[in-house]
């Protein structure tokens, strides 16, 4: 079974987050988080404002968006 936003949960990791800290730092709600990070991901679920924060605590940059929370898109696969 493919676990989804694995790339976007290994780099929370790599800064020593928990989920529920990256939730806390985010304004999200630990429950939304848990339940995005779990969501298909061509479920497009993600809000702007969601994605924006993660980015901002996550230190993602703008190009680098993709890869995380658009990965099929990335690899040019369609929905």
């Amino acid at each position: 079974m493919k676990i989804q936003y694995l790339k976007l949960r290994r780099l929370a990791e790599d800064q020593d987050l928990k989920q529920y800290e990256l939730a806390a730092l985010t304004g999200m709600k630990p429950r939304t988080l848990n339940k995005r990070l779990n969501a298909p991901e061509n479920n497009g679920s993600w809000s702007p404002q969601e994605i924006t924060a993660l980015c901002k605590v996550l230190h993602i940059p703008q190009e680098k968006i993709g890869e995380y929370f658009f990965p099929a898109i990335e690899k040019g696969e369609t929905a």
